[in-house]
């Protein structure tokens, strides 16, 4: 006997339910993870990413306990996010463009976004965060490549270990390999490098600009490892570790406008400002 019409009817409009409310419901997931990841494309070859700044909660995701974790932590890096977009802003005042920008908003102790995958979440539902992260950084890379062919990745950092001071971090030179051999180290220490500024400027820069000492306390993370220029990527990544006092609420604006300042006599110098190929030429 065949089943009533009505009752077809009634499995159809189900079925027609459901995808309805699953498709809602990846709309609502997919804007619950963007609202956690400020992702930003910019017309400069310079991009700026801040992983440990974030505050947001992750909902339904326990916190992490680093079980079996190398180097595991979960302290915020206070106002990194917020540093990254001030001298974005300040770039964009300067050169008439914005640089792209990628900012992890939720909290480190969900997500560690400056980590390997196996050790940066613990918790499935947190996957989609870290990936959202990793998929903007990546993607603003290839665009920088494809349309400059070169470009310089600022990752923004806070330690408390000196407060007046910046570390760089570079893996010793290995995340610069391209600037290094275009240049010499002088674009990286010398006079019209971004750290060779805020060294004049006053500010305390570990290791010193031009004395030869090698990155120890603060060398680099995953970002500098995963994009810089060693791997190919044809992007030089430096991470950058402002100490507290130079990222506490007073004194931020003033950070971030000679970090900004630095960076422009840096790209005059050694960045192509002007894109060899248009967005639609891709």
């Amino acid at each position: 006997m065949k089943p009533p019409v009505k009752f077809l009817l009634a499995l159809d409009s189900v079925f027609v339910l459901s995808i309805l409310l699953s498709g809602q419901l990846l709309g609502a997931g997919r804007r619950a993870v963007d609202n956690l990841v400020t992702n930003e494309s910019g017309m400069l070859p310079i991009i700026l990413s801040a992983p440990h700044g974030g505050r947001d909660a992750i909902p339904g995701v326990a916190l992490r306990r680093g079980v079996g974790v190398a180097q595991f932590a979960t302290g915020r890096d206070h106002n990194t996010g917020e540093l990254a977009e001030r001298i974005a802003a300040k770039l964009q005042e300067r050169l008439g463009a914005k640089p792209f920008l990628v900012i992890a908003n939720f909290d480190r102790k969900y997500v560690d976004a400056n980590r390997p995958r196996e050790g940066a979440y613990e918790a499935e539902e947190a996957r989609p965060y870290y990936e959202a992260y990793h998929r903007a950084l990546g993607e603003h890379c290839d665009h920088v490549r494809k349309l400059w062919g070169q470009g310089l990745l600022l990752d923004i950092h806070g330690q408390s270990a000196e407060a007046q001071a910046i570390f760089r971090g570079t893996d010793n030179l290995k995340s610069v390999t391209d600037l290094e051999r275009r240049f010499g180290k002088t674009a990286l220490s010398g006079g019209q490098s971004i750290l060779g500024l805020l060294e004049r400027s006053g500010y305390k820069v570990i290791p010193s600009n031009g004395d030869g000492e090698r990155e120890q306390r603060y060398s680099g993370g995953y970002t500098t490892r995963t994009y810089g220029s060693h791997r190919g990527t044809g992007i030089d990544a430096i991470q950058l570790e402002f100490g507290t006092h130079l990222r506490s609420r007073a004194n931020l604006e003033r950070t971030a406008n000679d970090v900004a300042g630095a960076i422009v006599i840096f790209a005059g110098e050694y960045l192509p400002l002007r894109a060899r190929r248009t967005v639609s030429g891709e």
